[in-house]
């Protein structure tokens, strides 16, 4: 258990001017932090550069700390994407969030091999990675049910691990009720960025259908254009809980989604079956189908989201919780 008292420090690591999901969180947890009456909060910039904090960041409250002691007093929540810092501060209580399982896999196979190059031409060294070892004061945190599984089949203990998972920006939930859509509007929304194999098979299929990428704009730009559209589709690998998916769904959009990642899982993605697919090529008819069916009726398909809805709407109300049992006052 973290122990919490009023001389600790709380530091959130976190890489700068980057605008993803994974700093995004981190940049929640100290809003939130303060917002429960935590003063002792900072981010701590890895690697440290000027005007580190995004400005898309701004509405989240942080003040930044660019050196510390390592005591057992302090705090260190560190991403995954940073695990080669865990050995470096052997007093502090340090919390890994494991907001991306892919994003840790893909740094851990470069580290590992960069490292062995350059210790073989210049100097041994000791591991200074994270192995799942048993280190004393050393916690975990899942963003999502599929990172949980990941934590369990490498040894971790399922009484070790917490279960945080960050929100969607506070702006996708200022109006909760339905929204009532223009059904003539029937184009498709997808994240260029993802399913970059998938998505030029989709519409190449489609060539009657309207697809519109999701790029270049702000939350506000993003919750328009979702608030006007029937149907978002993510074929994604999604190593974490995705945060277009949970945007989209605010907004009332139907989801056809692949199965990689998280989207797997039910208690990642909560929507039916029907809407998930294992893509292959064989498979594409069948999903052009499933999105031409969503867009001739969308009022029979958007009740199956509800679910998945008021899971979306209640993230950030559960991760207040959450913090609040995890550090006690």
């Amino acid at each position: 258990m973290i122990s919490y008292k009023n001389t600790s420090k709380i530091i959130i690591f976190c890489p700068p001017k980057k605008v993803t999901g994974g700093p995004e969180a981190l940049h929640q947890l100290s809003n939130k932090l303060y917002e429960l009456g935590f003063d002792n909060v900072y981010m701590h910039y890895v690697p440290k550069k000027a005007n580190a904090k995004a400005v898309n960041y701004n509405i989240y409250k942080t003040q930044e700390i660019h050196s510390f002691e390592d005591h057992p007093d302090n705090i260190l929540i560190i991403p995954e994407s940073m695990t080669f810092l865990i050995k470096k501060y052997p007093k502090s209580q340090k919390v890994i969030w494991w907001l991306s399982v892919d994003f840790y896999k893909i740094l851990m196979d470069y580290r590992v091999r960069k490292q062995s190059f350059i210790t073989k031409i210049f100097y041994n060294q000791n591991d200074k990675e994270y192995h799942f070892e048993a280190l004393p004061n050393v916690y975990q945190w899942a963003q999502s049910y599929r990172s949980s599984i990941y934590l369990k089949d490498h040894g971790i203990p399922e009484s070790q691990i917490d279960f945080v998972c960050d929100y969607i920006n506070p702006i996708f939930l200022e109006n909760k009720e339905p929204i009532q859509k223009d059904l003539n509007n029937k184009t498709i929304l997808y994240n260029p960025k993802k399913g970059k194999k998938e998505i030029p098979e989709l519409i190449k299929a489609s060539p009657d259908l309207q697809w519109i990428p999701i790029q270049n704009m702000n939350a506000s730009q993003i919750k328009e254009l979702m608030s006007k559209s029937l149907l978002y589709v993510d074929f994604g690998e999604n190593p974490g809980r995705d945060k277009m998916l949970r945007e989209s769904v605010s907004q009332d959009c139907c989801i056809i989604s692949g199965k990689n990642g998280s989207s797997a899982y039910y208690e990642d993605l909560m929507i039916p079956e029907e809407y998930k697919f294992e893509f292959s090529e064989s498979k594409i008819p069948a999903i052009v189908k499933k999105i031409k069916e969503v867009l001739n009726n969308y009022p029979q398909h958007i009740p199956q989201f509800r679910v998945y809805k008021d899971m979306v709407l209640n993230e950030e109300i559960t991760f207040e919780k959450k913090l609040q049992e995890i550090f006690k006052k």
